[in-house]
């Protein structure tokens, strides 16, 4: 037999005996081939968006967002001088004015008009007359036209003066309250005081106004009442209520 036979022979049969192997062998390369050229084709496609997206819109440097600016002052805490101070707007409509008080000497002396011992009580805050003084509630500076005396929830209120009942009312920042115009013309306004009285009715030094309640104004304080006194209906004087 020629010896080319004799080869073609050996191959046809190591074939024969290996094709399989080799096939699947092919089918595998094949497949990882294409896998290959599949995941480079779509590495090369995120790369070219990552580019393109950093050209539209680069990202924001860290530094500036986790470094605020701290050159910044801090807001103000405590309020301009007195002569630029003034209420805050939500107050403004219901509380009243600042205006000047007049001499100490003027006040009208609630004493001579017999205060019963509830106005003898302790005083959480006394009148300010022209000084500002800061309201914690509020958050603010202004003046104080009236005296807090302490007082516990549902205790009654004397009158300090005679006179007739003006107006018994409720107003979001004071609360209940009640005025009584004394003989003189001044009017005695009672602040978180809830009536029991009615308009018109005459009242004597130490009849029962109503009883004590809340001052929203001056939720921070202990219960208390507030008193003012207002001469012409429009100047606020210090209670005297020794």
């Amino acid at each position: 037999m020629p010896k080319g036979t004799g080869t073609m022979e050996h191959f046809k049969q190591f074939f024969k005996q290996k094709g399989l192997y080799l096939a699947c062998l092919a089918v595998v390369f094949a497949a990882t081939a294409a896998g290959v050229l599949a995941l480079r084709s779509i590495l090369n496609h995120v790369v070219e968006l990552a580019n393109t997206a950093q050209e539209e819109a680069p990202w924001q440097d860290d530094t500036t967002v986790n470094k605020p600016d701290t050159t910044q002052p801090e807001p103000a805490r405590t309020p301009a001088p007195a002569s630029s101070a003034s209420p805050s707007p939500d107050a403004a409509s219901s509380a009243p004015a600042a205006s000047p008080a007049p001499a100490a000497s003027a006040a009208p002396s609630g004493s001579a008009g017999g205060s019963p011992g509830f106005w003898r009580g302790k005083v959480l805050a006394p009148y300010s007359g022209d000084e500002l003084v800061y309201n914690a509630t509020l958050g603010d500076w202004r003046t104080h036209n009236g005296v807090d005396v302490a007082a516990a929830a549902g205790e009654k209120v004397p009158a300090v003066r005679a006179g007739h009942v003006t107006l018994v009312d409720a107003d979001a920042l004071w609360g209940g309250v009640v005025e009584v115009c004394d003989a003189e013309g001044r009017v005695w306004r009672y602040c978180g005081v809830d009536g029991s009285c009615v308009v018109g009715d005459a009242v004597a030094a130490g009849d029962v106004l109503g009883t004590a309640g809340a001052i929203p104004a001056e939720a921070d304080l202990d219960g208390h009442v507030h008193l003012e006194c207002l001469e012409d209906g429009s100047s606020w004087v210090e209670p005297g209520i020794g």
